[in-house]
């Protein structure tokens, strides 16, 4: 278990830096990629794109920063747990969204974004998936009981 716990600890901090970076190239491409006269990153619809990567990323680094924490202070698997699945959860809208807003560019082998997208497909589901990581932490809450709940979700 301690090895799924330090595992799903990396996974997570990994997940942060590879969404950060995809973050950075997708900013820039869509700044520079020119459609009708102007840069791709002027319509609406990119735009959202663009709002929803950087709120994922955000809470993707929280999530990194939550479980390296949680790791470091030996809290309980909980923190963890729930720090990895959401962690895996934004890897899956980033790679999508950042291959979206690249369309066929973001695919081919040589660019950067194809790389870390495969690896945060990767890493969501390494040392556990998403839904591994929930069920954990529901059985925790269960255990816990109705009473301690609250004790049991602040824990660390």
């Amino acid at each position: 278990m301690q090895v799924r716990k330090a595992g799903g600890a990396i996974r997570a901090i990994q997940i942060a830096g590879a969404a950060r970076r995809t973050l950075e190239l997708t900013a820039r491409y869509s700044s520079e990629r020119r459609q009708f006269g102007r840069p791709i990153n002027r319509f609406q619809a990119l735009q959202g794109n663009l709002a929803v990567i950087a709120t994922e990323t955000a809470a993707t680094t929280a999530a990194g920063d939550a479980a390296a924490a949680a790791f470091d202070q030996g809290l309980p698997d909980f923190a963890i747990a729930a720090a990895q699945a959401r962690a895996s959860k934004a890897a899956s809208i980033i790679a999508a969204l950042g291959h979206q807003v690249h369309g066929a560019m973001g695919f081919t082998s040589e660019y950067r974004l194809h790389r870390l997208t495969r690896r945060l497909w990767s890493w969501r589901d390494e040392f556990g998936s998403e839904a591994e990581w929930n069920r954990m932490n529901g059985r925790a809450i269960a255990a816990a009981g109705a009473d301690h709940i609250w004790a049991t979700l602040s824990a660390g």
